[in-house]
């Protein structure tokens, strides 16, 4: 169980010396860049509010496919403006997959490397000034190559992902212990600054999670953990909890632990008996001790919004709830989850009608019966399903071909007849959708709008921030869900759940490096990002701020929201307007636009549709407002002005 490597899965454990490799980052002990969990102005160290994380599977993320295609993209990383890099467990696997189906949980896969390389890209990474995340999974065991069940009393039996843990059962102290050394090992070996746990509500373990903080709050003291985590609706004052409808998040999973409950004066004998009064009093459970957790909340509420069921009052609440929370447009989880398509792709389908046009062909019946029995859908559901998935997959071949340019020949000419026949035919669009060149370019242009105010959002909240790979130049290319089995020969099931073919092609479509267009849309994303991440590095109300909720203005009728958040210390103040609309303001048949400005001086020092961002160049001068009058603005559609107070 506790082995540190294997050169073949299912064969004897290697001996490996953990002290041999020789680490050069000393300095980053002291690097004012480096993120740890109680920081402050004295250590003169980031706080994790200050994290700007770049998320990346290794496995696709070069065309070496290892720990050593990433540090060859380090500095791009670096350069665009992150200081930390989140990445997809590593632990060792029967196969190439996303990582979350590891049977060693101590060894580095040795498809990605190994642990010597593993630990130079850490290495490297610290030396450049990037801080690491590795994500672990304490929820199951991966199903493929498992040995663990042969070895002492770790699984209880299988879960929805694999094989779940033992946490609460006989002997289950000792399951519980290796979970902690699994965690202890990224941080002690392998130099990662901080780690984020996987679906921790999947432990049904609480006690499990309160000791795994405490061990490394103990062992640990700077290391920063965070959780995904998606519970909701329980208040907690950190000594009792009970259940709260009006809350979006379980507050216990941010309740930080006191100094008793990890260790009095931090002796070890106090320290052992922490752990054990945990062990054994499974009700004292109103902190669970971790520094962030991924705000699924404020996730789904923003794609309702960009989908246009736009909600003004719960949009707000999501911002004020979810201070503090890893925000992201998209995960892995929210691309690959489903048919593996980009946020891009996602939002043309709505613009272009796709769910009510797709023609199911035989194939595609036939995949919806078998999606019936696999899943015991009523069938009427599973024809939808696979609608919904062919809808998608069909706007991504749409997205990549305009963005490529191989739309062009029809938008020069505004070629309606030959685009269906060439293009729109063959994807199984019906005739009546009545789709003309002109119509993509506009989806497409509304969808990028809606992209980059998504981004732009999601910058503008207090706490840490994270894009997917890819994300950052908004790139088309997909992320499936790919994995090899051992158990599994027959693979055609995955098709019929996913829509798309499985295991080798789908990990092969997956490479970032796949991407053959570099269009102005890229070139405007990465402008868009850079800034962002410029932004939230400047303005500290964007990091240690808050939100002040008597200066926000809503218009519901226009679909419009304005957010100030203010770092008083400092005295840095941030002033959002955004337009969920696909309205540009001031309309043309319309007088200006009017807002209500929170008293000062206002620069704009960002705008979503400035030319630079491929924008149209609707921008905004400076407002010296009184904070009481209403000042015009310029607003286009689906998109996001940022001003600084100067005065």
């Amino acid at each position: 169980p506790y082995s540190f490597k294997q050169n073949q899965l299912l064969d004897k454990s290697v001996i490996y010396d953990q002290s041999k490799y020789k680490w050069n980052d000393e300095s980053w002990r002291n690097n004012p860049s480096r993120i740890v969990r109680n920081a402050s102005k004295k250590d003169n160290f980031s706080s994790l509010n200050d994290a700007r994380i770049y998320e990346l599977n290794v496995a696709t993320f070069s065309k070496t496919a290892d720990f050593n295609g990433v540090i060859g993209k380090l500095n791009q990383i670096k350069n665009s403006g992150f200081n930390a890099i989140e990445i997809m467990p590593v632990e060792n696997t029967y196969s190439y997959n996303w990582g979350y189906d590891g049977v060693d949980k101590l060894a580095v896969s040795k498809f990605l490397g190994g642990p010597d390389e593993f630990k130079k890209l850490v290495d490297i990474a610290h030396q450049k000034g990037l801080n690491v995340i590795i994500d672990m999974v304490p929820n199951h065991h991966g199903p493929d190559g498992s040995q663990l069940g042969k070895t002492g009393p770790y699984l209880k039996g299988p879960n929805d992902f694999g094989d779940a843990y033992n946490f609460e059962g006989a002997n289950s102290a000792y399951v519980r212990d290796f979970m902690v050394n699994s965690a202890l090992n990224w941080l002690n070996n392998y130099h990662c600054d901080g780690i984020r746990f996987d679906m921790t509500k999947y432990m049904n373990s609480d006690a499990t999670i309160k000791q795994i903080c405490a061990e490394i709050n103990y062992h640990n003291p700077q290391a920063f953990l965070i959780a995904e985590d998606a519970r909701d609706s329980v208040n907690s004052d950190g000594e009792n909890y009970w259940p709260d409808y009006n809350l979006s998040h379980d507050l216990r999973i941010m309740q930080k632990l006191k100094p008793y409950e990890y260790g009095y004066n931090m002796s070890e004998a106090s320290h052992n008996s922490a752990i054990e009064s945990i062990s054994q009093n499974r009700t004292n459970l109103a902190r669970l001790g971790f520094d962030s957790e991924w705000d699924f909340n404020y996730f789904h509420v923003l794609k309702d919004n960009l989908y246009g069921n736009i909600d003004l009052d719960k949009f707000l609440s999501a911002c004020i709830q979810g201070q503090d929370r890893v925000k992201y447009v998209m995960s892995h989880d929210e691309i690959g989850n489903f048919e593996g398509t980009r946020l891009i792709s996602k939002l043309i389908v709505p613009m272009l009608h796709l769910n009510e046009y797709i023609i199911l062909d035989a194939s595609d019946e036939k995949r919806a019966k078998e999606l019936s029995k696999l899943k015991g859908y009523d069938y009427n559901q599973a024809r939808q399903n696979v609608t919904f998935q062919k809808a998608q997959l069909t706007a991504e071949k749409i997205a990549t071909a305009y963005i490529s340019g191989g739309l062009d020949k029809y938008l020069i000419n505004n070629d309606e007849y030959f685009l269906y026949r060439e293009v729109l035919m063959p994807l199984g669009i019906s005739r009546s959708a009545d789709i003309t060149p002109r119509k993509i370019k506009i989806a497409f242009n509304r969808a990028f709008s809606a992209y980059k105010m998504a981004q732009a959002i999601t910058y503008l909240q207090k706490g840490p921030k994270m894009v997917f790979q890819g994300d950052e130049e908004m790139s088309l290319v997909p992320f499936r869900f790919f994995r090899q089995f051992e158990s599994v020969k027959d693979e055609t099931y995955l098709y019929t759940e996913k829509g798309y073919k499985n295991g080798e092609s789908a990990y092969r479509e997956s490479m970032i490096d796949n991407k053959n267009y570099n269009s102005v849309y890229n070139d405007g994303c990465r402008n868009l990002i850079m800034d962002l991440n410029k932004l939230s590095a400047q303005n500290s109300a964007l990091t240690q701020g808050k939100l002040v909720e008597q200066d926000t203005v809503k218009h519901t009728g226009s679909q419009v929201i304005s957010l100030h958040l203010e770092d008083k210390k400092e005295k840095n103040n941030i002033y959002a307007v955004i337009n969920f609309s696909d309205m540009k303001f001031p309309r043309d048949d319309a007088d200006e636009y009017y807002i209500r400005f929170p008293k000062g001086k206002w620069a704009e020092i960002l705008n979503t549709d400035d030319l630079k961002y491929n924008g149209s160049g609707l921008v905004n001068s400076f407002i010296d407002s009184d904070g009481q009058k209403l000042y015009p603005i310029n607003l286009s559609s689906k998109s996001v002005c940022v001003f600084r107070k100067i005065s």
